[in-house]
C-alpha cells in the first residue's frame, strides 16, 4: 500500500512539473512575443501604434498627410482610435483585443494570405461612419441642405463623397 501511494504521488509530482514547465513556456513565449510586437504600445490611443506593422506604413503615411492627423493644441485633431474604434470603454477594448487577437493570429498562422491592400471590414465602415456623424453632428446638421437631402434613402455614407479625409484610398 506505502509503495504504491509513493508511486502515485512520484507520477502526480512528475505531471505537475511537466505542466509547470508547459505553462512557463507559454507565458515565456507569449511575453516574448508582446514584448516584440510592442504590445504596450496597443494599450495606448496613439496612432503610432497602429504603424508597428510594416503593412500598415502607407495606410499611417496616409493618414499623417490628411486633415485628421494635424495637430491643435498638441494633439491629433483625431487618432486611429478616435475613427475606427467605438468609444464606449468596455466595447472600444473588446473591439482591442478581438482585433489584436485576429491580427495576432493572421500574421502569424496565415501570412501567406494577407492582402496586399488593406481594405475595411463591413463592421468597421459602420464604425468609421457613427464615428464621423458622433465627431461631426453639428456640422453636419448646418451645412447639408435640407431641401436636397442627400442622405435620405441612406446610400450614401460619409466616406462616399469625403473619400480621402482619413486615408488616400478611402475605407
Amino acid at each position: 500500500m506505502i509503495i504504491l501511494r509513493r508511486k502515485i504521488l512520484k507520477k502526480t509530482s512528475n505531471l505537475f512539473t511537466i505542466f509547470l514547465v508547459l505553462l512557463f513556456v507559454f507565458f515565456a513565449v507569449g511575453f516574448y512575443t508582446f514584448y516584440n510586437a510592442k504590445g504596450t504600445s496597443y494599450l495606448s490611443n496613439a496612432s503610432e501604434s497602429c504603424n508597428n506593422c510594416h503593412i500598415m506604413n502607407e495606410v499611417y503615411n496616409e493618414y499623417m498627410a490628411g486633415p485628421h492627423s494635424q495637430k491643435v493644441k498638441g494633439e491629433p485633431r483625431a487618432t486611429c482610435v478616435d475613427c475606427h474604434l467605438p468609444h464606449n470603454f468596455v466595447a472600444k477594448w473588446i473591439a482591442k483585443a478581438q482585433s489584436g487577437l485576429g491580427h495576432a493570429y493572421a500574421f502569424t498562422f496565415k501570412l501567406d494570405e494577407l492582402p496586399t491592400n488593406l481594405s475595411a471590414t463591413e463592421k468597421s465602415r459602420k464604425m468609421v461612419q457613427e464615428n464621423c456623424i458622433r465627431c461631426h453632428a453639428d456640422f453636419a446638421r448646418t451645412a447639408i441642405n435640407a431641401t436636397t437631402n442627400p442622405h435620405a434613402d441612406k446610400s450614401l455614407n460619409c466616406a462616399s463623397c469625403h473619400k480621402d479625409v482619413g486615408h488616400k484610398h478611402g475605407i
